[in-house]
């Protein structure tokens, strides 16, 4: 069978003046499929839609004549097999190869048709880029998530530790008590009473986990961010006596109202408090003051202060950083975890010097209403 020119083809466009020919309407050229393509059964294109030419990179009239495998690196011997015998309908998706050698994912829908006695196949072009980015984006979100779980994973295993070591400690406490000679009720009734704190600091720090898987984000209320602070610090009292830190508390901003969440805040200030005692183990001197003041802009600013060694010279720049830490065994994941709270508070934390030797660590959020 003749190949025929764009000029011969009886549903080719007009190439001199750029218009459709009226053998095959407007309204089929443009139907639901981003363009359309008729090829008679040796798999020369006979006409196409400019839309679908475009669709490629090519005018009409760069197509029109040519065999349909310049569209597409797929359309080899099988597409003309298809042809060939005569199948009724085909819907595949191939790739389909612009005119700058790019390939991108098509759709293509093929139906045979009578015109004049002769047997042409109807091609529907559908583009499915967007949808290969959408469904990209998916699985681009879908790792991220499994990142930021298995990241949560690891920040909750460093979180759960500090409450669960506190827990064993009081019971070791409380269990001495009980087997002196001279007991002491109200000292194990202490202990016991500081352990079961700890139990509910677990739950809360589970329940929070699942609060922010199940919705992605956690609840904030109004607190009083002194009373939230003096709460956590409570939290670390053991282990500061047990490494002989002496701990000053000045926690006297006024105002103090933030809109938190309660529990990841205590989270960044046990985090502080355990970072600076375990910072002076090797020191002589082991002081450390936690204290909230009002700053310019409505803030309210809280620091941690200790006098160990202070920071290394080659991770200050990172200190913020996942995996940075200055200790043996540390999983390096408290800083980040803190910082990631804090930002998600609108606030801001940060590390500097202490004049007095050590480092001050601080965090500003911002006042309710202000």
């Amino acid at each position: 069978m003749r190949s025929l020119s764009p000029q011969d083809s009886p549903l080719a466009p007009s190439v001199a003046e750029g218009e459709e020919r009226p053998d095959l309407p407007a309204a089929m050229m443009n139907a639901a499929f981003d363009g359309i393509i008729a090829l008679d059964e040796h798999g020369v294109v006979r006409s196409i839609s400019a839309e679908a030419a475009s669709l490629f990179g090519y005018a009409p009239g760069d197509v029109v004549g040519r065999d349909f495998g310049m569209l597409t690196p797929e359309a080899n011997q099988r597409h003309h097999d298809y042809l060939g015998r005569g199948t009724p309908s085909i819907r595949r998706q191939i790739e389909g190869l612009r005119k700058d050698g790019s390939v991108f994912s098509v759709e293509l829908v093929v139906s045979e048709v009578a015109c004049d006695g002769e047997r042409l196949f109807i091609a529907l072009i559908h583009d499915l880029s967007s949808r290969r980015r959408f469904e990209q984006g998916v699985e681009e979100l879908q790792a991220n998530r499994l990142e930021l779980i298995e990241n949560m994973a690891t920040g909750l295993a460093h979180e759960l530790k500090q409450p669960l070591t506190a827990i064993g400690a009081y019971l070791n406490f409380a269990r001495r008590h009980l087997n002196e000679k001279d007991l002491s009720i109200e000292k194990v009734e202490e202990m016991l009473v500081n352990a079961e704190a700890q139990v509910f600091r677990v739950a809360e720090i589970m329940d929070n986990l699942r609060q922010f898987i199940a919705r992605g984000e956690t609840s904030k209320a109004p607190q009083n961010l002194n009373a939230v602070i003096r709460s956590a610090c409570e939290f670390t009292d053991a282990l500061a006596k047990e490494h002989h830190v002496q701990t000053a508390i000045d926690l006297e901003a006024s105002p103090d109202t933030v809109v938190i969440n309660k529990v990841q805040i205590q989270q960044v200030v046990v985090n502080l408090k355990r970072n600076a005692v375990e910072a002076m183990q090797n020191c002589e001197r082991r002081e450390m003051r936690v204290s909230t003041r009002l700053i310019e802009g409505n803030f309210i600013r809280a620091d941690v202060t200790d006098t160990g060694p202070g920071l290394p010279e080659e991770i200050k720049d990172r200190l913020f950083e996942q995996f940075t830490t200055t200790k043996p065994h540390g999983l390096g994941v408290g800083l980040s975890i803190s910082r990631s709270i804090i930002e998600a508070h609108n606030g801001k934390i940060w590390a500097e010097p202490n004049p007095g030797g050590g480092t001050i660590f601080s965090f500003v959020l911002p006042l309710e209403g202000r």
